[in-house]
């Protein structure tokens, strides 16, 4: 993924946890482009390294978990994490063989949000979760679960929105329909050479 240019550019091929990723957030210094490290850190955690896998929360469990229910009902810890497509890898044919990295995409190739929670810790570390959904029929060979994909400005502005009651959350987090995804296989020497 590539955003902006000149001295505000950012080129991504992958991106592991912990790394930073940019997103939208919104709170009461306006709307901006952040950095966030890829990997909730809660504010009551007593330290950076929590022992806790927070790179992803589970969208139908997100309004009563003890980590994300103060964040999910607040716009303020909403975000949306920028993307142009997701990874999935699958085992080769040839088990003595790697395996293999296979790439998903709007059709079309357009750019995307993801679906996220963000907060900061001890006024140093800004940090995401990005939600996640039972897969479409075109991810589910792969994996059962994928990433609540934002396909659409009406559903960035939705997902930002301080008047988005908590009820109405769980609406916004459904699989991208089935059509709306191309899947197509990765190198994953690139991949390896751009960080993961």
């Amino acid at each position: 993924m590539r955003l902006g240019g000149g001295d505000e550019a950012y080129e991504r091929f992958n991106v592991a946890p912990t790394e930073e990723v940019p997103a939208i957030v919104q709170d009461g210094r306006g709307r901006r482009a952040q950095l966030l490290r890829w990997g909730l850190v809660p504010a009551w955690a007593r330290q950076l390294n929590t022992g806790l896998t927070l790179i992803n929360a589970r969208a139908e469990t997100v309004a009563t978990s003890r980590v994300y229910a103060g964040l999910v009902e607040r716009a303020s810890h909403r975000c949306l994490v920028l993307a142009d497509g997701f990874y999935e890898w699958v085992a080769a044919e040839d088990p003595r063989q790697p395996r293999v990295p296979l790439r998903f995409s709007l059709a079309g190739g357009a750019s995307f949000c993801f679906a996220g929670l963000w907060t900061t810790w001890r006024d140093e570390v800004r940090s995401c979760s990005v939600l996640t959904t039972v897969a479409n029929d075109l991810v589910a060979p792969v994996h059962d679960r994928m990433p609540v994909v934002l396909a659409e400005p009406g559903a960035w502005e939705a997902w930002l929105d301080p008047g988005l009651a908590a009820q109405d959350v769980a609406a916004l987090l459904a699989p991208l329909p089935d059509g709306s995804l191309e899947v197509a296989p990765a190198d994953p020497v690139l991949l390896a050479v751009a960080g993961g």
